[in-house]
């Protein structure tokens, strides 16, 4: 396999400013026919539940938001998450991190089956990376 066609991404953070480039990212990729593996971690994982966090910006681009909001909606620009089960559909495959649900006092059942495949720790993860490119978002 072309070191290029395989995409692996990180996510750790729970805030919009980072899940809409995990949206972008995978959705182009998994577009292009590229193997896209998402491992999802951290503060991230409390938007992939069945009963998800509210959505969060950091505190800098707070007054953006409207116009960002504005401008994906007169472009029609769907959503990450959106964007994330179109990747899903072509392909791409969403993990959970084991150690932080454990941590974090979460289970398999408390993810939102239509978006996490499965909960997998990180070398299971690695292995499926082996040989791509790996991103942190």
């Amino acid at each position: 396999m072309n070191r290029l066609s395989k995409l692996s991404i990180i996510v750790f953070s729970g805030t919009e400013d980072k899940l809409i480039p995990l949206g972008v990212v995978s959705q182009g990729a998994a577009a292009l026919g590229y193997e896209v593996r998402v491992f999802v971690t951290g503060w991230a994982m409390l938007r992939f539940l069945r009963k998800p966090a509210q959505p969060t910006w950091p505190k800098e681009f707070e007054a953006m938001v409207p116009q960002l909001a504005k401008g994906m909606q007169m472009n029609n620009v769907p959503s990450w998450l959106d964007m994330l089960k179109e990747a899903k559909n072509l392909g791409a495959k969403i993990y959970a991190c084991s150690m932080m649900a454990q941590v974090m006092g979460l289970k398999k059942e408390d993810f939102d089956p239509s978006l996490i495949d499965d909960v997998v720790g990180v070398a299971t993860f690695l292995q499926e990376a082996e040989g791509g490119q790996v991103i942190f978002i």
